[in-house]
């Protein structure tokens, strides 16, 4: 204080004190003007690149390594390539940014491109086709080695009139991966199972798993002179994700799909289908030979790095690096066992060209140079996947001589056998279907694999024939709408002028105080309107909509109110999440309050070292939200977890066992689970309450008692009405935040067993980000918008006869 009051002096002497609050002022402006200049040039040289140079926007996501080999080899492109500029962009949640660029209008010139979204971004328009440069280069000679792709892979990406597989190639594979099943071969040795490297059928697998899981009653050798195993041994782990279960379903002639159905009609009824389902029900629930992971138990990687699984799979090549640093055991690879028919999925990435890309040819050249040998022999050395090119993957490269694992070959032959999966122009809201009641049935056990085939037909057969898909929509008329908007909003702004012009302070003083109040505001309002407002407004026009956000807005549908009766109607994801979200709040809200003013009160006592408590009770509310879900996914973990460990004596007593939190008990434990992990986060409130608490007079207690109250009676007859006001702000932004649940809910459950855990927010994520329906997500946000609005009026309205606010009643 003493040096600011120094400097102020000091800027006295000067003469430009008075002015100080305009040079700050005058400083802030020309800070925020720099920063919009920075971005424009930025967005400026992208667009107009200065001389003659040519700028490419690359796309991908990837591992450390991977992404340090795609650093590489566009370095020394552009080596080559000096005309030309490379902007590389890395992207985690690769998904989203991509069709968030599309959306924006500025797409990246190359990007990866899956084999399952090629449908999609041919039938929209969104990737270019490569024939035509493919045709010429190899006319020219330039492109020798096209041959030496496999071809079911550039099958997978070629697609025409709604047929996938055949036409036009939109995409280059740069890798692969084919499914094999990881096996610990010690476990194998001492059950005295020999390792399939040569294959086996699934009744040799039943048969293997159940002599391995036998270990369990026989003395225990070390796996290697540091290690042991502990805990329950299973014989394998069988994988119940969307690709991996197709690929048990083929091995038992059956699929997903029925041919020629145009994805409306599956086949998970039909005996082949049955039998497979049955099998993996079976050693599960009855046998109990392969490992159930669910709630927060270990993971199957867990497990099996703790030496208790014998075989783990079907998976991919992905896995190797990770299995690579592991040296507690020996460990291979073997192939899927096969039914009557020996087959494995693939799963395959390629490079593509956006259609609007403005230098096609250029593009094209760098993308063959990305899937070229050299970049493909440097990933195969990596152990990622199998590279696309039948030299590469037959070479050293690839098969990796004196690296684990050692049958790596088995990958390879595997690809004899290859089955490239089809997928609905709406995958993504498939994929959430089936993997729910593969969970329901094969994983948490509530339903048959009969019940769970004929839901899933019901399910998909409601969406397909919802009128969202069966009709057709015009273009949203957006110009119209644009325009209203625009002219609404300029007459709201002369309004509110007008009415500051007609309300100012009359008198130069009071002026110059009223003109810098509203240049202070001014940042404020300016960012809401720009950044909260126009958003709300599209956001709201969206609801109106169908669009998938891989298409600019411009081409979005007008739908009218079909989204809302969708809704209402013919959603019960809607009702289960809204079901969900409100037993929340019911619970959450009237506790977590409770809580925070009860320490609070804890807080308010005059003992020693109270700073420290309430810096130790305040400081878990500021942890951040993945933060915090990652601490409870151990305390939570079902067996090694702190709450299981404490609840484990009391359980006992009465002959049961602590709660799967988040697994088998989510339909009675879940919510309450995080509800108490919300009591973890009270020191936000407690701080609000403790401010108040501060604030009430002691001689309203020194009258009370006086009168003869007892300290409850001082408690509801003082305190509580001296905190009223607090107790409003806090049951209000309480509420509000208990429809906001997201963050917990999407790291530690992504909605959890029969969308136990499915919270609105989550399922609105959930439409906008995975199955890509932007115009259905908007109508849930402004349902939740009026809901939340509809919930605060009433506790307003209902505050008129609890809230007091000292010196306004009389």
């Amino acid at each position: 204080m003493d040096m600011f009051s120094r400097v102020l002096r000091y800027l006295r002497k000067l003469g430009v004190a008075g002015n100080l609050r305009l040079l700050l002022g005058l400083a802030a402006a020309a800070l925020l003007l720099w920063s919009f200049f920075v971005v424009g040039a930025r967005v400026l040289r992208h667009v107009h690149p200065a001389g003659k140079k040519i700028t490419l926007t690359v796309l991908h996501w990837g591992s450390k390594q991977e992404t340090q080999i795609v650093r590489d080899l566009l370095r020394h492109y552009r080596k080559t390539h000096p005309k030309l500029r490379i902007r590389r962009i890395h992207a985690n949640a690769y998904g989203t940014k991509l069709r968030t660029m599309f959306s924006a209008g500025a797409p990246p010139d190359l990007f990866y491109l899956s084999y399952s979204n090629v449908p999609e971004f041919a039938h929209r328009h969104l990737a270019l086709n490569l024939s035509p440069e493919i045709a010429k280069e190899r006319a020219a000679g330039h492109f020798k080695w096209f041959s030496d792709f496999y071809p079911k892979l550039l099958n997978a990406f070629r697609y025409a009139h709604g047929h996938a597989g055949k036409g036009p190639l939109y995409a280059l594979p740069k890798d692969c991966t084919t499914l094999v099943m990881y096996v610990n071969t010690q476990l194998f040795h001492w059950a005295g199972v020999k390792v399939p490297y040569n294959g086996w059928t699934w009744k040799q697998y039943q048969r293997d798993m159940a002599a391995i899981t036998k270990l369990n009653s026989k003395p225990r050798p070390p796996l290697s002179k540091e290690y042991t195993s502990a805990g329950r041994i299973y014989g394998g782990m069988l994988t119940l994700w969307p690709m991996t279960m197709r690929n048990v379903l083929w091995s038992y002639g059956g699929g997903v799909f029925k041919p020629g159905s145009h994805f409306k009609q599956l086949l998970l009824g039909g005996a082949a289908d049955q039998r497979a389902m049955r099998m993996v029900y079976r050693l599960r629930f009855k046998t109990r030979t392969v490992y159930n992971s669910t709630g927060l138990a270990k993971s199957q990687n867990q497990e099996f790095f703790t030496g208790n699984i014998g075989c783990i799979g079907p998976l991919g090549r992905w896995l190797t690096p990770v299995y690579r640093g592991f040296k507690m055991f020996r460990w291979d690879v073997v192939p899927v066992p096969h039914g009557v028919a020996d087959v494995s999925a693939v799963g395959t990435v390629g490079w593509a060209i956006a259609r609007t890309c403005p230098h096609p040819r250029q593009a094209f050249k760098l993308l063959k140079y990305l899937c070229g040998p050299a970049g493909q022999a440097r990933e195969a050395r990596l152990g990622l996947a199998i590279p696309s090119l039948k030299s590469v993957a037959q070479s050293s490269a690839f098969l990796s001589p004196g690296q684990l694992p050692k049958h790596t070959d088995v990958f390879l032959k595997a690809m004899k056998h290859i089955r490239i999966a089809r997928n609905p122009p709406q995958k993504g809201q498939f994929n959430q279907y089936f993997t729910q009641q593969l969970e329901d049935s094969l994983q948490m056990g509530q339903t048959s694999t009969l019940a769970a085939a004929g839901a899933l037909q019901r399910q998909w057969g409601n969406y397909l024939n919802a009128p969202l898909q069966t009709k057709k929509f015009p273009t949203m008329p957006w110009a119209p709408w644009m325009e209203a908007i625009f002219i609404v909003g300029a007459i709201a702004a002369i309004a509110a002028v007008a009415l500051v012009i007609k309300r100012r302070e009359k008198g130069s003083l009071a002026a110059r105080q009223t003109f810098s109040g509203y240049a202070f505001i001014s940042p404020w309002v300016i960012g809401f309107l720009a950044f909260a407002l126009v958003p709300m407004i599209v956001s709201l026009l969206l609801s109106f909509t169908k669009w998938s956000a891989l298409e600019p807005i411009s081409g979005a549908r007008y739908v009218g109110a079909t989204n809302y009766r969708q809704i209402f109607s013919d959603d019960p994801v809607f009702w289960k999440s809204l079901r969900v979200t409100c037993y929340f709040a019911l619970l959450s809200v009237p506790l977590t309050q409770v809580a925070a003013l009860g320490v609070a009160l804890l807080m308010n006592l005059r003992i020693r070292a109270i700073g420290l408590f309430r810096t130790i009770y305040f400081v878990p509310s500021v942890v951040s939200g993945v933060a915090l879900a990652t601490l409870w996914l151990l305390i939570f973990n079902n067996d090694y977890g702190l709450m299981n460990a404490l609840l484990a004596p009391l359980t006992h007593l009465f002959g049961a066992h602590p709660p799967d939190w988040f697994g088998l008990n989510a339909g009675v434990w879940a919510i309450p689970a995080f509800v108490i992990m919300g009591l973890w986060g009270v020191g936000s409130g407690m701080v609000i309450y403790l401010a108040g608490l501060k604030g009430v007079p002691a001689s309203l207690y020194e009258a009370a008692t006086i009168d003869g109250a007892g300290p409850v009676r001082c408690f509801f007859a003082v305190t509580i009405p001296m905190l009223s006001p607090l107790l409003f702000y806090n049951l209000v932004m309480s509420i509000i935040g208990s429809f906001q649940v997201f963050t917990q809910a999407q790291v530690m459950t992504q909605g959890g067993p029969n969308n136990d855990t499915l919270f609105y927010v989550l399922y609105l994520y959930q439409q906008a980000f995975e199955a890509h329906n932007m115009g259905y997500a908007s109508a849930l946000a402004w349902i939740l918008f009026v809901i939340v609005l509809l919930l605060t009026l009433l506790v307003f309205r209902a505050s008129r006869n609890w809230v007091y606010y000292e010196g306004l009643k009389t």
